[in-house]
């Protein structure tokens, strides 16, 4: 009797004891549901961080803005063999369990001696729901509640979306290290692949490295994860995920680190390399235009949105463009010969105001002085176009002959670059040579108000001296401004808006902003025309000569020069160097000096250290097929209409040329406005006008079809314009 009472004693403490424990798992389920947020709601509002991301005009990624670098694939974009990669390693019987494996858990509890007596860590027995469960709603704290409830909205998950919604989730969610999220970013950290270019080992690879991404990182410790990845193979063989013909073939390959691998190496199919240092830092790629697009889009949105939305922002940038730019501007000699040498290049599509490169500075970085923008130096000659306009649009024709002799007001003694002067000279090789003194001259017969009021309409909006020095370039602006302002030059009289943003969506491809081309007709055509012309003639015979470059005529097979225009400067004391220059497409303006602006040194001119820069530039861009050369079809139907025609002239007297001529050069002029008489007409009575040096007899006598050349062209003749003097009471 007493052993039946124990045992009944025995009985009941086991069976209160079951009870009061199902009692409180049942409590705790009811506890841990009844403290979820609603389900539906959980989930359908659940958005994975994504990083913003930045593309050149192309759509090759520039940089990101993330907490959590991440690029979300469809279910569709990735391979099968990927999907039962981690099957296989993480849940095999996912297709079939409805969110939650009792069997799977069941198994972890037994084997968890084993594991603890062999000090490693119990595994898991969540299942992917589970884990995408933790990952995305929940901590990774270890208690019982927080397992309940991963359970409880596991299986709610599953009630909602069908397996591939979820593993889709899930592949997008999970960490790999090195900074990547999600087997897309994953595949392009380590591998440098797409998705669809993964081979089976490699997805085998990659499934390894989420379990722990410190020890499994192939770039970290590659022994480590091509052990994983055996086992992965193994699992995926012994689930029926592969055949065994797949998985020998799997076998065969080998993985070997980026700086390791050889040119061989990287044909044989068999070997998978593995990148090194791909993780992504901000500011790497063209940082001198990505400043530009961060401080406009951190003016437009909030920063939470910007790091975690998952926008995408299109610019104009050309990364082939910035590339070339970048090795020309600081692998040139003049920066290596001069290394506290500095400068800029910016280039603007001129038919759409998209700004295509940007350089801030020789081996810029992000947040440095961008001087492009920031830098304010005189540009010297480069300013004068708009005063040779100027002189066109009130009828002034380029065979205008101005005095070129000493000139003084005050204190202020304007000078040639030679130091020289011609006595008379016409506009147009007074542009072409860069001449100082025909230009203050010119300046006096048009005005300096007229001036200024064409400068603002072309888009100068810098201040602007009001007296004479302004005719040598006097005023400070960016390199930005001035090729800003270049731009109706180029594209036949249209002031366009630069762009550098196209447009922002939304991870979704919402439109959240976007830019429109804005362009608007300001200057007369014809006066226009004619400065283009004076414009390729600096090129093609005056200090500009060093930025000419060919390309290959497809009609005629041969390499010619193409239709370009353009202006050099150099200020006093040679502190700054400018090639402002343009093609029909765009217009480039480079700027060399020193950011202290102390002089660099004689020679280093537009004309001789700029201009060169520039064709070497431009020539890369035409030889590497990202440009090809079109043509001023704008001025030359002003030709074809008969508005405007080209006649040969003497360009010291102006008058038509003839034998007795030693410089001849084509103008363009005004139909009704050319030149009837001929330059031997007044030669007698013109000699004691304009008398000959021993040096130009010498010249002319050595120059081939009675074309003079003389050494100020080849030098670039420069200005040379001294401090402005305050007060200068030189007005219009």
């Amino acid at each position: 009797m007493k052993k039946f009472n124990k045992l009944a004693i025995i009985l009941s403490f086991l069976i209160i004891s079951f009870s009061s424990v199902v009692g409180f798992g049942f409590f705790l389920i009811y506890k841990a549901y009844s403290d979820l947020p609603d389900i539906t709601k959980l989930i359908e509002e659940y958005d994975p961080i994504i990083p913003t991301i930045i593309y050149d005009i192309n759509g090759e990624i520039i940089d990101k803005f993330y907490k959590e670098n991440r690029e979300i694939a469809k279910i569709n974009e990735i391979p099968i063999e990927v999907q039962n990669a981690f099957l296989a390693i993480e849940d095999k019987n996912f297709r079939t369990h409805y969110g939650f494996d009792p069997l799977r858990v069941i198994k972890s509890i037994i084997m968890a001696p084993k594991y603890i007596l062999a000090k490693r860590n119990v595994p898991g027995g969540s299942t992917i729901t589970q884990q995408l469960v933790k990952n995305a709603f929940l901590t990774n704290e270890r208690r019982i509640m927080r397992k309940i409830k991963e359970a409880l909205i596991a299986i709610e998950i599953e009630k909602h979306y069908t397996k591939d919604e979820i593993l889709e989730k899930y592949l997008n969610e999970i960490y790999f290290g090195e900074g990547a999220y999600g087997i897309k970013t994953s595949a392009h950290v380590f591998l440098g692949k797409e998705l669809y270019e993964l081979n089976l080992a490699e997805a085998a690879l990659l499934a390894g490295v989420p379990n722990r991404p410190a020890k499994y990182s192939p770039i970290r410790h590659l022994d480590n994860a091509i052990k994983r990845k055996n086992l992965i193979l193994n699992q995926m063989l012994k689930f029926g995920f592969i055949t065994k013909e797949q998985y020998d073939d799997a076998k065969k390959v080998k993985f070997i680190l980026e700086d390791k691998a050889t040119d061989e190496d990287r044909e044989n199919p068999y070997v998978s390399i593995i990148l090194k240092n791909r993780r992504a830092h901000r500011g790497l790629i063209a940082p001198d235009f990505v400043d530009l697009v961060d401080k406009k889009i951190f003016e437009m949105f909030e920063a939470k949105e910007i790091y975690e939305g998952g926008m995408k922002i299109y610019t104009t940038l050309d990364l082939r463009m910035q590339r070339i730019a970048e090795d020309v501007f600081t692998n040139s000699n003049i920066f290596k010969n001069n290394p506290d040498l500095d400068g800029a290049l910016i280039t603007i599509d001129s038919n759409t105001g998209y700004v295509k490169a940007v350089i801030g500075g020789k081996n810029y970085k992000s947040k440095n002085f961008n001087r492009a923008f920031q830098a304010l130096r005189q540009p010297g000659s480069s300013f004068k176009p708009f005063l040779y306009y100027t002189a066109l649009k009130y009828n002034y024709q380029m065979n205008l002959v101005v005095e070129d002799s000493p000139l003084e007001f005050g204190d202020w003694k304007p000078e040639n670059y030679s130091g020289t002067f011609e006595g008379n000279i016409t506009i147009l090789e007074a542009m072409e040579r860069s001449r100082n003194i025909p230009a203050i001259n010119l300046l006096q017969k048009v005005g300096i108000k007229n001036l200024i009021t064409e400068a603002r309409r072309f888009g100068i909006t810098s201040e602007i001296p009001y007296n004479l020095t302004i005719a040598l370039g006097s005023l400070s602006l960016s390199p930005f401004e001035l090729a800003k302002a270049y731009i109706p030059f180029s594209n036949g009289g249209y002031k366009v808006k630069p762009i550098f943003i196209t447009k922002v969506t939304n991870r979704y491809g919402k439109v959240l902003f976007e830019n429109n081309i804005e362009k608007e007709k300001i200057v007369d055509n014809t006066a226009l025309a004619m400065l283009v012309h004076m414009m390729k003639d600096v090129v093609e015979n005056g200090s500009g000569k060093a930025a000419r470059v060919k390309y290959l005529n497809p009609k005629t097979n041969k390499r010619e020069y193409i239709d370009q225009a353009g202006k050099t400067g150099t200020t006093n004391g040679f502190r700054s160097a400018w090639f402002s220059g343009y093609t029909p497409d765009f217009v480039t303006t480079l700027y060399l000096g020193r950011d202290n602006n102390t002089p660099m040194g004689r020679w280093m001119t537009g004309g001789g250290a700029a201009a060169p820069i520039w064709g070497q530039y431009v020539q890369r861009l035409i030889d590497e097929g990202i440009y090809t050369p079109t043509k001023f079809e704008f001025l030359d139907n002003l030709v074809k209409e008969k508005e405007l025609k080209y006649i040969d002239i003497d360009s010291r007297n102006g008058l038509l040329s003839d034998k007795s001529s030693y410089s001849i050069r084509t103008a363009l002029f005004k139909t009704g406005y050319e030149p009837v008489e001929y330059s031997n007409k007044y030669k007698n009575g013109l000699d004691k006008f304009f008398p000959k040096s021993l040096e130009e007899d010498n010249i002319k006598n050595s120059t081939n079809n009675n074309i003079h050349i003389d050494n100020e062209i080849k030098n670039s003749d420069e200005e040379s314009i001294d401090t402005v003097i305050n007060n200068l009471n030189i007005f219009d």
